[in-house]
Formats: C-alpha cells, structure tokens, sequence
C-alpha cells in the first residue's frame, strides 16, 4: 500500500480518524467508526484496515488505548488528499476586514499589526505577519518639513501610501528656500525608484547639480538608508500568545516553552516565516516534524504569501497538529487577499 494508492476503505477510515480526533481530541476506535453515517462496514473490518494504516504510519496508538490519532504522515495526507475547503462565514470576513480597514493606512506597522490581531482572534492561533521587503517598495514622494533652521522632518511616501518618518538634524543652518530646492531636485531623481536602488553605485543623483546642494542632498541620504535598515529589524508581527497557552492541554510544557522561546527570538520567528518555498504559490501547510525549526516539531503552520503595491510579505498561523484546517487555510488565504486589495 503506498501514499498514492490508499484503497477507498483506508481513505474513509483515515479521515474518520484525523477528523475525530481534530474534532473531540479523543483516539478514535473501531466501533465508533463502524457506527458513522456511510460507512457500511463491521467493527472487525475497520480494525483490520486500522492495523494495515498503523502498519503504513498514517495512524497510532497512543499509550495502550484501543483507540487510533493520526501521525505527522495522516495529517499530511489529509491536508492534501482529504480536507474540504470552506467559504467563510460573512462574520468571520467582516471581523478580518474591520481589523484592517480601522488601520491606519499610512503606518505600516498598524496595518501589519491588524493583520496579526485579525489572524489571531479569528483562529484563535498565533497569527504572524511577516512585513513585506521594503527595499521592493517604490519611493512615490519625499517631504521635507522645516521645524527649524536646524532641524527637519523626512517623509518617504512608498508603495500603497505608507508613509516612513524620520527627524533630520544638521550642525549649520539651511534656509527653507535651499531646502525646497533640494527635496525638487530628490523627488524628480529619486521618485519611481525601489528603495533598495536608492544607494547603487555610479549613480547619476548628483550630475549637474551645484554643490552646496549637492552637500544637502548628503546630508539625507544616510536618514533615507537608516529607515530602511531599521525596517528590517522590525519586520515581524505575532499576536495570539494566549491562544498557545490556552491550548496547552494538547503538549507538555517544554513544547508550550519553546513556543515561547520563538516568541521571544523574533529572529527565530522570522526565519520560519521567511523560508524559501520555491515557486510555489498558495496556501503552504507544514505539519510537525516537516518545520524545519526543530521547536516546532509539535505545531503545524499556515502561510501565505501577500502582495503590497510592489513588495512582497507573508503572514500566516501556527498552532498545535490537531487544528482545524479546512476552516485555517480559508482564514488565512481570505486575510492575505484582503490586506493585497485594501491596501
């Protein structure tokens, strides 16, 4: 019996088992399975292809009970072959979109924010944005607003309206005529251009310009460069910790510990959510032991890929094996959809 053969006994056994078990948290035996609406076989018979599916390593016993859970290769192959998509409840989507739309439009960090609050209370997971690659966002406008003849503010206007703010000091004043010149002379160079082209060498920026202007324009471009460089430390979003405590009953606490721990390391937390998975597109669900991340070889987790104007991000969920995931992937795939049409 291989992974792409099951026979139509062993398929309907197998989701009986993994959706069960997603379902009451209880193993699954032979007598309740024979007592199941459409399956039209003897208690005997759904033992005997339990045994050939534990064989295989789609299901297993836990401690002596008679009863059956799926493994990392059941949920696998039911994630796969088995789950039912569902459309989401009109609530459930008005809830994702209102935790969207109340977002500031202009501050990334609310919009990524909402987006991890909106996952989190409508799973009841651990909702994680990954904010997108802002060296791919395109510069539309800078603004330069005078506080004094020392001191001013920078705006950079990206991709979608995000709006990025930093305070500019200099040692020696700069009159507000010499300073509307210079943010002209930037945004007809610069505007139209991804943020992480802004720097390239051999760049033509300065050709033709006079050099006090010249030592102005210098004199942001490490600002410019600084709110880049920040944004990437930044670049991570999780809410729903207490729905990893909360369920709790489902590991030990060593396994609720090393949730905490990522948590902890956003770093770490990151790089899950950064991986590379090819050219794949969609929803990708990974189950146990497939995460690479060795403390999350107790959870399965949900992500997508979402697009803002020009940059790319990803958000997604993680919680214990036995979720349900028709109901997941939907949430998760409707969120990305939704923060690429709003925003």
């Amino acid at each position: 019996m291989g992974i792409d053969n099951l026979t139509e006994r062993e398929l309907v056994i197998l989701e009986a088992v993994v959706r069960n078990f997603i379902l009451s948290g209880s193993p699954t035996g032979s007598r309740l399975i024979s007592r199941t609406k459409g399956v039209a076989l003897s208690a005997a018979t759904v033992r005997n292809v339990m045994m050939d599916l534990e064989e295989e390593g789609f299901i297993t016993h836990p401690h002596t009970s008679a009863g059956r859970i799926p493994t990392d290769k059941g949920y696998r192959y039911y994630v796969d072959r088995l789950m039912r998509l569902m459309t989401l409840p009109p609530g459930v989507q008005d809830e994702i979109k209102h935790y969207l739309v109340d977002a500031e439009p202009t501050d990334l960090r609310m919009v990524m924010e909402a987006a991890s609050r909106a996952l989190s209370r409508v799973t009841h997971q651990l909702g994680v944005v990954l904010a997108p690659r802002l060296h791919e966002g395109v510069l539309r406008h800078i603004h330069l607003f005078r506080i004094s003849k020392r001191r001013c503010l920078l705006h950079l206007t990206i991709d979608s309206g995000f709006v990025k703010t930093l305070a500019v000091e200099f040692e020696s004043a700069i009159d507000a005529d010499g300073l509307d010149r210079v943010c002209t002379i930037m945004n007809s160079r610069l505007c139209g251009r991804p943020l992480g082209r802004l720097f390239e060498p051999g760049d033509l920026l300065y050709e033709g310009i006079e050099q006090l202007d010249i030592g102005v324009i210098r004199l942001f471009m490490p600002s410019i460069r600084k709110i880049v460089q920040e944004h990437r430390e930044e670049e991570v979003y999780a809410e729903g910790e207490t729905n990893i405590v909360l369920s709790q009953n489902q590991f030990d606490r060593s396994q609720v510990n090393s949730i905490v721990e990522i948590l902890e390391q956003k770093k770490l937390l990151m790089h899950v959510f950064a991986d590379d998975d090819g050219d794949q597109n969609g929803v990708v669900i990974t189950i146990g032991g497939e995460n690479k991340a060795g403390h999350l070889e107790s959870f399965s987790i949900i992500k997508t890929r979402y697009r803002i104007g020009n940059m790319e991000g990803t958000l997604g969920i993680i919680g214990p094996k036995r979720m349900p995931y028709g109901f997941l992937v939907s949430a998760v795939d409707y969120t990305a959809k939704m923060l690429s049409e709003l925003y």
